[in-house]
């Protein structure tokens, strides 16, 4: 049985939010007669905060995935466009403009998806990309339709490439391990303030309460860890556009 790795991200704050409350049933102790109106507005300052923090991080970690998704499926339209506006052209440079966008989605998909793993590129998509784009650019239109399918080739390509540019940057960002020490810190913030009602009613209560925010905050820091890494995390990015492009490209090639 298969669990969502967001799983984990909870099981792992319960654990540790539970093992921080028993250490602090043992050594601290609080007079909330004294404090309690003082904790609960801290409290409400800290919860405010740190949900708004959080749900800007998650928003912006969703857009930030959502926009690498439609990056990843308008480059693989692209080149299934560069595809088809071969087709209009002299045999000789439809079969080689067709073979190449063949071979430009297989290449991403067999090779190039598993170098963005580890935030790198294939030479050899590189290289067919650039032999996509000189056996355009070096092409002679004889008539003004072959002229105006040269153009719109060339500009297709292009955005190609700017796709191409942006999913690679994208596996190489490391935003999200740069946010992680500042959301770290807020999720221990929180869950120290959870503890001040300790000896305050039911133990059994106010560890079932803590076991809520620990799962709450596991989750969201698991979202924000996981869509901040596109390509390398268990909800990485697959390269289905360009297998379903590439698969109806061979059932046409001239």
């Amino acid at each position: 049985m298969n669990f969502s790795p967001l799983t984990y991200w909870a099981v792992g704050f319960i654990v540790i939010a539970l093992a921080g409350l028993h250490i602090t049933t043992r050594f601290v102790k609080i007079d909330m007669e004294k404090s309690g109106e003082l904790v609960v507005a801290m409290l409400t300052i800290l919860g405010t905060l740190v949900s708004v923090l959080l749900g800007l991080l998650v928003s912006s970690a969703d857009e930030q995935y959502r926009s690498l998704e439609e990056c990843v499926s308008t480059e693989a339209t692209s080149v299934g466009q560069v595809f088809r506006l071969a087709r209009g052209l002299p045999l000789p440079q439809c079969k080689t403009l067709q073979k190449l966008c063949i071979e430009y989605s297989t290449r991403v998909t067999n090779e190039e998806w598993q170098a963005m793993k580890h935030g790198k590129g294939s030479s050899a998509v590189t290289e067919v990309y650039t032999r996509l784009s000189d056996e355009m650019t070096s092409f002679q239109p004889a008539n003004s339709r072959e002229e105006a399918l040269q153009s719109a080739i060339i500009e297709t390509t292009s955005q190609i490439g700017q796709s191409r540019a942006t999913r690679i940057v994208a596996s190489r960002s490391n935003w999200g391990e740069r946010l992680l020490p500042l959301i770290f810190t807020c999720a221990i913030v929180v869950l120290a303030c959870s503890y001040l009602y300790v000896g305050q009613g039911s133990m059994l209560l106010h560890s079932v309460l803590v076991g809520f925010v620990a799962v709450t905050l596991g989750v969201n820091i698991g979202v924000i860890f996981l869509m901040t890494r596109p390509f390398s995390s268990e909800w990485a990015i697959e390269p289905e556009s360009f297998r379903l492009h590439c698969d109806v490209m061979k059932q046409y090639l001239k």
